[in-house]
């Protein structure tokens, strides 16, 4: 009896020195905003370090933050850079102790060929919350999206004749920012080009140009083959090193 009595007051004692921690992730895009619920958000998960137990998992929602405060104004130290509607996850732990954390975020979510994982670790304390703008990992790279041809999509060659395939894709950053010669993301410092193969073999590369409008960008290849064509269409930026990469197919009849 007396056992059960002391390992009752055990638990309750453990119980009582629990303490509520809260922690509040971000994602920001390199050179960018935050990854809200426009582009699906990111999926934050917590462990703990040594065990590797997950604490805590969620998605990010909100929106991608005041462009003014992330993009143009000078950022001083110590000055917020997210406001009550920025893209969050706001994990809660019961802990007793210092607990050695890592955080895990990828995406964005709808956007899947582009998704990038970003992992950091830090101490969380019983009762001391991290909160305001809270952590913020970042996510490089672009999101490609190659528009046409369509996945698989079959053209007709008449004869000799050569045909022109049409090629368009979409460039975003990994927030949804859109891109645009001049713009607050300038294409002009980019380098999009596509890589072509034919029946799995390499054919040709040719830049793809703005297509006046907004983050879309286009090209024409020419053939003359019958067969099974593969395009991958990068993106690079020289000053941030973002990079994206999308794929498709198309047949030749």
């Amino acid at each position: 009896m007396r056992s059960l009595i002391l390992w009752t007051l055990l638990l309750f004692s453990t119980a009582a020195l629990a303490a509520e921690t809260r922690l509040v992730v971000r994602a920001r895009a390199r050179d960018g905003k935050f990854v809200g619920t426009s582009m699906g958000g990111v999926r934050v998960v917590l462990r703990d370090a040594q065990s590797g137990q997950v604490l805590a998992s969620g998605i990010t929602s909100g929106s991608t933050g005041n462009t003014q405060t992330l993009m143009k104004q000078p950022q001083a130290r110590g000055a917020s850079l997210a406001d009550e509607s920025s893209a969050k996850f706001t994990a809660t732990l019961d802990i007793t102790e210092p607990q050695l954390v890592t955080v895990e975020v990828s995406g964005p979510l709808a956007q899947r060929q582009a998704l990038a994982t970003s992992t950091t670790q830090l101490w969380l304390l019983p009762g001391k919350h991290l909160e305001g703008d809270g952590l913020i990992l970042e996510l490089p790279g672009f999101v490609v999206d190659v528009l046409a041809p369509s996945a698989h999509e079959f053209f007709k060659l008449a004869g000799d004749r050569k045909l022109t395939i049409p090629l368009r894709a979409n460039l975003i950053l990994m927030c949804g920012c859109p891109t645009e010669p001049k713009g607050l993301w300038d294409s002009n410092r980019y380098t999009l080009q596509a890589t072509v193969k034919h029946n799995g073999k390499p054919l040709t590369q040719f830049p793809l140009k703005y297509a006046g409008k907004t983050s879309t960008f286009e090209g024409a290849l020419s053939v003359q083959q019958r067969g099974a064509y593969e395009v991958t269409v990068t993106a690079f930026d020289p000053v941030t090193g973002n990079a994206g990469v999308d794929s498709t197919t198309f047949v030749v009849e």
